[in-house]
């Protein structure tokens, strides 16, 4: 998300800089700003966070899963659990470490967009066609920010800090897991509405291919036969050519 923002961005303020895309190292750097976020918030998950079979709170979510679903499932559970026993400092730890990940990359994404759109609007540089093409593509990359915004980030970020302050989610916990289970959907649907050549391209696996043929037809005198290409410019009583368009 902040890469498209990035790249964006460098297109209306330093497009020479846009051939630093091909280049393999520069790819490699930035694609580990990506990388070490799966990475720390999966070691988050693995060792920071709790979820033992016999612990109480994975009991509690298990009877949980069988009464709504009909399965039993006795391990896999990921669990923050800020209260058993006490107040749990390693839990809080983890919460604020989710919170950073989380914050940080939408400030990042927002800084970078309010400096695309402000460069889009003031530059004298670029005609109105290209500044158009630009404006299209800031949005559709908003779009697309914005889907991750309401199927996994806010669901997410609610979850996790409304669990420290003793807020019930019940009401909402099954219906965000199907969003989450929506979000790649989702995220290939904006750029399809938003794009033309995309929708054009969507639009035409399903049309039918068209096709033509031309039908000649003939006009006769006294001493010739001859295709009604010639006649049309020979004569004003000339048959003219009929097509027809076969689906």
């Amino acid at each position: 998300m902040n890469i498209h923002f990035l790249y964006r961005f460098w297109s209306v303020r330093s497009p020479h800089l846009i051939s630093l895309f091909s280049s393999p190292k520069f790819v490699a750097l930035i694609s580990l700003y990506p990388i070490t976020e799966f990475v720390v918030w999966y070691l988050i998950c693995i060792y920071a966070l709790t979820g033992d079979v016999d612990e109480i709170a994975t009991h509690i979510l298990r009877q949980e899963y069988a009464k709504r679903y009909g399965k039993v499932l006795n391990d896999g559970w990921i669990i923050m659990n800020y209260w058993e026993g006490g107040f749990s400092p390693g839990t809080f730890y983890t919460m604020i470490s989710f919170d950073v990940i989380i914050v940080v990359s939408f400030t990042s994404a927002i800084t970078l967009g309010v400096l695309t759109f402000s460069h889009i609007r003031k530059s004298e540089k670029i005609s109105k066609q290209a500044q158009a093409l630009q404006r299209t593509l800031f949005i559709a990359v908003c779009a697309q920010t914005f889907v991750p915004l309401v199927f996994v980030y806010v669901p997410h970020f609610v979850v996790i800090n409304m669990a420290f302050f003793k807020i019930s989610l019940q009401f909402v916990d099954a219906a965000w897991m199907r969003m989450t289970a929506f979000f790649p959907a989702w995220d290939a649907v904006i750029i399809i509405v938003l794009i033309r050549d995309y929708r054009d391209g969507l639009l035409g696996m399903f049309r039918k291919k068209k096709s033509v043929s031309i039908k000649e037809t003939t006009w006769m005198t006294a001493s010739s036969l001859a295709p009604a290409s010639h006649a049309i410019a020979s004569s004003p009583v000339a048959e003219v050519s009929q097509f027809a368009f076969q689906q």
